[in-house]
């Protein structure tokens, strides 16, 4: 019988497992990940596993019974060194050769770190794993003072989790305001006077230069001069891939693992998906990779169908979201590049779309704040069939 490795233990390993299980495959399948735990959910780990409303197992795509169901070897704590696609085999950690048929990789994402003096102290932590989070969670349970480095996703995230639990926080980013990567200066004034109102102390176009204490973490010293008092520090400040087990392979490389329409990278049956996957967006008109859950809930779900001999369908609209103290907010179809040009309704009012076009004034993409479902789907109707962005019409009290 064939067999069907796949190496990662995340969400979209996960979606490959139960998407080609669904779909009728039968090969046997091996999951190999480096993790102590089952593929999780990323997102609960700067929210509510974070904060306490839920245990590991909340954030467990399936539980363990699911592999042992489905005929999954689940090989976890297990390192690969290498792919040797010539010979469709791995070399694992310690020597061990495990052969493939079909390989997928979903390897994801290490955080960065600022790479500062005192970045080694307790206390200084970065977030990607179910361990790292509970490793925060557990320094939060004694802390008073935190400080958050990053405007982004994880440090926007976390920094509300942490204030939420009580502690005294101080978010540090180089930037204008938090999601200013978002080019909305309206979403970024709303989230700013947000967590200026729950407490939270923002600093920013300021950077971090040391982490001080003697063991511990006791102070944050930035470039600006400021000194912040913490007994806990999370660095936010993005990720790099996990690609080094392709390196000398041959298999094409560029700002992740290049792909076609159905994951295959330049390898014979080695296939790519989530976080490194680089495929090409007929909605964006462009190669897009994205770091973000519904990506990795896609493609998994996408190639574990094609894997399968199944129909995929038609690619959706890409999608990713954030919550911050209770508000959440959705981007639809693509921002990167697109100016945002106009703003439906308002924030104060709980309810905005903003609203990105090209040159042309074509929607490329939309952030939605509060609308309903529906109206979400209008948008992303709109984005696939390219209208103009003043076609979109207007949200919330007229």
């Amino acid at each position: 019988m064939a067999r069907l490795v796949i190496v990662g233990g995340g969400l979209a390993s996960a979606k490959v497992v139960q998407a080609y299980r669904e779909e009728g495959g039968a090969d046997e399948i091996a999951l190999v990940s480096a993790d102590s735990y089952v593929p999780y959910h990323r997102p609960p780990l700067s929210k509510r596993f974070l904060r306490g409303e839920i245990e590991a197992d909340g954030t467990f795509v399936a539980e363990e019974d699911f592999y042992r169901d489905n005929d999954v070897e689940l090989r976890l704590e297990t390192h690969v060194e290498r792919v040797e696609p010539d010979e469709r085999r791995l070399e694992l950690a310690g020597g061990e050769q495990v052969p493939y048929d079909r390989l997928v990789l979903a390897t994801g994402a290490t955080p960065r770190t600022l790479g500062v003096p005192g970045g080694d102290l307790d206390g200084v932590f970065q977030l990607r794993t179910l361990a790292n989070s509970a490793a925060i969670r557990e320094a939060a349970s004694s802390a008073q003072r935190a400080v958050v480095v990053g405007g982004s996703f994880i440090g926007s995230e976390v920094a509300a989790s942490l204030r939420t639990l009580g502690l005294d926080v101080t978010l540090v980013h180089r930037g204008t305001g938090i999601f200013d990567l978002l080019g909305s200066t309206d979403l970024s004034d709303y989230l700013n006077e947000l967590y200026r109102s729950r407490g939270v102390e923002l600093v920013f176009g300021d950077s971090v230069a040391e982490f001080v204490g003697n063991g511990s973490v006791t102070r944050v010293r930035t470039t600006g001069g400021r000194k912040l008092e913490a007994d806990l520090a999370v660095e936010g400040v993005g990720v790099s891939l996990n690609l080094g087990l392709l390196d000398s392979t041959g298999v094409e490389i560029g700002d992740g693992v290049i792909v076609d329409e159905r994951y295959v990278t330049s390898a014979p049956e080695v296939y790519a998906a989530g976080d490194i996957a680089n495929y090409p967006d007929p909605i964006a008109e462009r190669r897009r990779r994205i770091e973000h859950w519904s990506n990795a809930n896609t493609t998994g779900t996408r190639l574990g169908t094609i894997l399968a001999a199944g129909d995929p369908g038609p690619l959706p609209v890409a999608s990713f979201f954030s919550e911050v103290f209770g508000a959440s907010f959705r981007v639809f179809g693509d921002t990167v590049g697109y100016a945002a040009v106009a703003t439906r309704g308002s924030f104060d009012d709980g309810k905005a779309a903003v609203l990105y076009a090209d040159d042309a004034g074509t929607l490329r993409g939309a952030l939605s704040f509060g609308l309903e479902s529906e109206e979400e789907d209008e948008l992303k109707v709109l984005i696939e069939r390219r209208a103009p962005a003043a076609d979109v019409p207007g949200f919330g009290p007229q």
